[in-house]
């Protein structure tokens, strides 16, 4: 590959790797115009809480959650990005942690999780085309230390090893998360996912895979 050719491959990874640090980053700071600039107009978004098209559409909700509910953080580590011409794919290890507090107790939440998402380039510009969350594991702890924690463990037991406590708190929030989400204790769901994203990024997909179209 000449020099020409390898600056430009550094480029595109640097620029899609900038995108997705600066949409988790804008989103955590309230900069909600620059988290509406990563996203395509058509864009897929797909989390605990939401699920829907429209990048605006899910800059307007996550306006109102983060009103009703706080702010928790991420941590985003860009790892592994796939270029085809104008469309890529980028899957960033990361970390969702808030600090909450049920039923009078201050609690800790940690779930470790990858980003994954679709990007364009229309006019030169990234933009991210879709958002999800594969989901590996999470813990949840007492802020002080000996503390009990107000959670019923048969109910526990009945959710996805992958993300738990992550359900448990959104239930106290009042959201029903889906079961049937993306995580590491269903692979072969995962693997099915990998394969429908390598089709659409080669441009062989026939629109019939797990992602309703954008």
């Amino acid at each position: 590959m000449v020099n020409a050719d390898r600056l430009a491959v550094l480029l595109d990874r640097e620029e899609l790797f900038d995108l997705v640090r600066r949409e988790r980053f804008a989103r955590d700071q309230r900069l909600f115009d620059v988290m509406r600039d990563c996203f395509h107009d058509d864009a897929y978004v797909r989390t605990t809480w939401y699920d829907g098209h429209g990048g605006a559409a899910y800059v307007e909700a996550t306006k109102a959650w983060m009103a009703r509910t706080g702010n928790s953080k991420h941590w985003v580590f860009p790892a592994y990005a796939r270029v085809a011409g104008d469309r890529a794919t980028v899957e960033s290890p990361a970390k969702i942690f808030n600090r909450t507090t049920v039923e009078g107790v201050e609690v800790d939440f940690h779930a470790y999780c990858r980003f994954f998402s679709r990007a364009v380039r229309e006019e030169g510009r990234w933009t991210l085309l879709s958002f999800e969350v594969l989901l590996e594991r999470d813990e949840l702890r007492p802020v002080h230390a000996g503390e009990a924690l107000p959670v019923d463990v048969a109910q526990l037991a009945g959710f996805r090893p992958s993300y738990r406590f992550l359900t448990w708190i959104q239930s106290t929030r009042g959201v029903t998360v889906s079961q049937d989400l993306l995580g590491d204790d269903r692979r072969a769901e995962l693997d099915a996912f990998h394969r429908g994203e390598t089709a659409w990024l080669t441009g062989t997909d026939s629109g019939q895979g797990r992602r309703p179209p954008p």
